[in-house]
């Protein structure tokens, strides 16, 4: 039986659940990382959480002892920015947190503050979020404007335990309107893995997603037909997997357990 890293040549790895959760890091990523590194090559550090821009990332796996390029990072924030920039035209109502923001205007995306102007809602993770915010999300669907979600994950893991992620801002404005989002750009959609390969030029037999997330990461993986490891040091827990009709093709307590 093949062992979960041989003839890969590319991980994506998932950050929140897998690194750390929130500013706690599991373990100690900085030499399983370089270890990783040293046994398949290229590493591609992604995540659906949208409330940091990708400088911002690079900052915080630098204090958990991690160095990453900006180049090496691909988040919803950063996928979501190129989505928009390739349609013609698109005019963006924003409703996230910084990252989002910054990813947007780094992509030179028109965003505009009169939701009725805006051809795109784009909503990601606010922690900020209020009534006002939602009202003026759903005026710019009332106006016909396209529903973009950066991801849709209900939870994330943080150092005090699962938080309401992205999921729960699409569910406030989707209660009001009656309107899902029209596309998903994190996973489990492959759009930011598919863009991951381009980056790094790498076939998909020998790519593999390591990841903490049944319902996103490892069925990402099985969409697009590459290897998935899933590790429990995240949201996911031995019981959820033996509920679960999604298998992945291994799972480890932690990522160091995968590299050793």
């Amino acid at each position: 039986m093949p062992r979960p890293l041989d003839d890969v040549k590319l991980v994506f790895l998932d950050m929140d659940g897998v690194l750390y959760k929130g500013e706690r890091p599991i373990g100690r990523p900085g030499p399983v990382i370089e270890r990783l590194r040293e046994k398949i090559g290229k590493v591609l550090f992604t995540t659906n959480n949208a409330t940091l821009d990708r400088d911002a990332y690079v900052k915080k796996l630098r204090r958990m002892g991690v160095y990453a390029d900006r180049s090496e990072i691909i988040t919803s924030a950063y996928a979501v920015a190129l989505y928009l920039k390739r349609m013609k035209r698109a005019t963006v109502f924003p409703v996230g947190e910084r990252g989002l923001i910054n990813e947007l205007r780094a992509a030179k995306v028109r965003m505009t503050r009169t939701p009725e102007q805006a051809n795109c809602l784009v909503v990601g993770l606010d922690r900020k979020l209020t009534y006002a915010k939602i009202a003026l999300a759903a005026r710019a669907l009332f106006a016909g404007a396209r529903f973009v979600a950066t991801n849709a994950d209900r939870t994330y893991p943080t150092e005090k335990g699962l938080m309401p992620g992205a999921g729960a801002v699409i569910g406030a404005i989707s209660g009001c309107t009656g309107r899902e989002p029209d596309i998903i750009i994190g996973k489990p959609s492959t759009y930011m893995l598919e863009l991951g390969l381009r980056i790094a030029g790498v076939r998909k037999k020998e790519t593999v997603v390591i990841g903490d997330r049944l319902d996103t990461d490892i069925v990402a993986a099985r969409k697009l037909g590459v290897r998935s490891i899933l590790v429990l040091s995240g949201v996911t827990r031995r019981a959820d997997l033996a509920k679960s009709s999604m298998k992945p093709d291994f799972v480890f307590n932690n990522l160091a357990e995968v590299v050793n």
